[in-house]
């Protein structure tokens, strides 16, 4: 049995780019710009170091009440978008 975690590029490529990527770097530049520890947000956000550690690294698929806590501890929007097939 492979008991390593699987990691984002053991997944085939996004159609829309690397959106576990973009909200990597935008968590990480949000938290350095707001001057809080990985702790520190962790914290405020409710949720565990490694799981915030997760999401920094682009190994996460947060789920949308994680997102909203990020948004929340954070203080920044998070959009969604949704790619449409417009050829049929």
């Amino acid at each position: 049995m492979d008991s390593r975690r699987p990691l984002i590029e053991d997944f085939p490529a996004h159609p829309d780019g690397d959106p576990a990527g973009d909200l990597a770097r935008a968590v990480r530049e949000r938290r350095a710009a707001l001057g809080r520890s990985v702790a520190e947000s962790a914290e405020r956000s409710g949720l565990t170091e490694e799981q915030l550690r997760a999401v920094e690294a682009g190994h996460a698929a947060p789920t949308l009440p994680l997102l909203a806590a990020l948004s929340e501890a954070l203080r920044m929007a998070v959009a969604a978008t949704q790619r449409v097939d417009t050829s049929q």
